[in-house]
């Protein structure tokens, strides 16, 4: 699985303060079709950039829990909105993946915002 870097959409959240909304887009880089949540709807991070339990949240977990998942096949991907903290120039991502023999595991990278004009790419093997 390849996930690219964020590419910041220069658009704010409506509700949450300082947040921005950024598009990482996800790759099926391997030679099996896998399933991955479906991307209807953006994911945040639990606190958009603040603290939980006195601990700094700069993750967003993308998962299938009450969404459902998208098949996706070898060299085909989705793209994801997720809004976290225009403080971070760079967060963890985590995805839930599944493959065709119904095994679930998380790919997790760390993700470097782009402006909309750059490009760069992040690895993950699953």
């Amino acid at each position: 699985m390849r996930i690219y870097d964020p590419m910041d959409l220069e658009r704010y959240h409506g509700y949450y303060r300082g947040a921005k909304i950024y598009e990482v887009s996800v790759v099926n880089a391997g030679g099996h079709a896998i399933w991955l949540p479906d991307n209807s709807e953006p994911f945040a991070s639990s606190a958009i950039g603040g603290f939980v339990g006195g601990v700094k949240t700069d993750w967003v977990f993308v998962g299938a829990k009450d969404r459902g998942v998208k098949l996706v096949q070898p060299g085909e991907g989705l793209v994801y909105q997720i809004c976290m903290s225009e403080a971070y120039t760079d967060f963890e991502v985590v995805i839930e993946v599944q493959d065709w023999r119904g095994r679930s595991k998380r790919i997790e990278d760390r993700v470097y915002v782009l402006k909309a004009s750059e490009a760069g790419v992040s690895t993950a093997s699953y």
